[in-house]
């Protein structure tokens, strides 16, 4: 898929999902994956019915590690499931990719090692995201998947 963006501005959401320290591309995720899909149904409140995020943050990268969440949006808090966290992320303008499933490490590669260092923009130290819609399917390797970093012009 190219590597060009589309730049959005997108409001403040809240989500609510499960969380784990971990290494980039760690068989990890897709094990959170594996027990928060199960649990998506106790969360109340959904703000986007059948949406879920993968939250990205905290990375380091001499330790190629990061904080990761399974997550859904909500409209509000107050019935998280036991054992599982909230977090609001901030208004924000994204630089958003699209990738398909199976090149979802390759896509990032592409995103921070080609397009960041060349591009009008500049990554700010927020969260970033992947968000998978009602049309994504875990089974099938061809599913899109967005990838939203958030920006700010370079020199801005």
């Amino acid at each position: 898929m190219p590597i060009e963006p589309a730049i959005i501005q997108k409001p403040a959401f809240t989500v609510v999902g499960m969380a784990i320290s971990t290494r980039a591309l760690s068989g990890e995720i897709p094990a959170l994956w594996g027990s928060f899909g199960p649990r998506i149904d106790e969360v109340a409140d959904m703000a986007e019915p059948q949406v879920s995020y993968g939250i990205m943050e905290n990375f380091d990268a001499s330790q190629g590690t990061l904080d990761y969440m399974a997550a859904v949006s909500v409209t509000s808090t107050e019935n998280a499931p036991l054992g599982m966290v909230t977090r609001t992320i901030a208004a924000q303008t994204y630089a958003v990719f699209q990738a398909r499933l199976h090149g979802l490490g390759e896509a990032f590669g592409d995103i921070f090692n080609q397009w960041l260092p060349n591009a009008p923009y500049e990554q700010l130290a927020a969260p970033y995201f992947e968000r998978y819609d009602e049309s994504f399917d875990p089974g099938n390797a061809e599913s899109v998947v967005e990838i939203y970093i958030p920006v700010k012009p370079r020199n801005a």
